[in-house]
């Protein structure tokens, strides 16, 4: 079977390095049988550390956009960072799954729904989306309007598997997103962490068999 290729994306206030430490055990399972390769890329605006890395991880610490919405010039909106991203699998893609923890979730979620909005008939830029614990979706109309996360119900409409912790302070965002994707195309599954990537074992065979069901189910459609 051909190796799904999938685009990383972090939390803020995180790195490339921290990401991958984060991800290390999901990456040798899923590397130990070629199911899947990785592709991880640095973002540009440089932040505070996210929630207790400062405790563990060196920075520099960066964010893929500043959010409120910069009123400097030097400042990278949301719009900005779904466009870099395009533009990134333009150049470095095609990619077949985007990987979002936190708000790299929220980016992948958010560049998917505005892509079907603006892209009614074009092939979505990634054929399914792991996402990761994660805040909520922000999409732009054509108009510039911000769309409520109530009215993206169907704008998802690739395969998406949702890894979600009960104790999560954003644990309503996430069983949210799970709610306005395609329900036959969704998969959830819950742990008893906070907001982190599972590293039990157990919780990383089950993570890892998931998305090898989601890659034989894309890669053979």
């Amino acid at each position: 079977m051909p190796q799904l290729r999938g685009l990383y994306l972090s939390g803020a206030g995180t790195n490339t390095k921290i990401l991958q430490f984060q991800l290390r055990s999901l990456i040798r399972d899923l590397e130990s049988d070629h199911t899947a390769t990785f592709h991880f890329t640095e973002r540009v605006v440089d932040s505070g550390p996210g929630p207790k890395v400062e405790d563990f991880f060196k920075g520099p610490y960066y964010s893929y956009y500043n959010w409120p919405r910069p009123s400097e010039d030097d400042g990278i909106t949301v719009e900005e960072a779904y466009d870099q991203h395009l533009d990134l699998i333009e150049t470095e893609g095609p990619f077949d799954a985007v990987i979002g923890f936190s708000h790299g979730g929220t980016l992948a979620c958010g560049l998917l729904a505005q892509w079907s909005t603006r892209h009614p008939y074009e092939a979505p830029p990634f054929k399914c989306a792991i996402i990761l614990n994660r805040f909520s979706t922000f999409v732009i109309s054509r108009n510039g309007d911000f769309i409520s996360e109530k009215n993206l119900k169907g704008r998802i409409t690739v395969p998406t598997l949702h890894v979600v912790g009960r104790k999560d302070f954003i644990y309503e965002h996430s069983l949210k997103l799970h709610q306005i994707c395609e329900d036959k195309n969704a998969t959830l599954i819950q742990n008893d962490r906070g907001h982190e990537i599972p590293k039990e074992p157990k919780f990383v065979a089950k993570i890892a068999a998931a998305i090898r069901r989601l890659s034989r189910e894309i890669m053979f459609q």
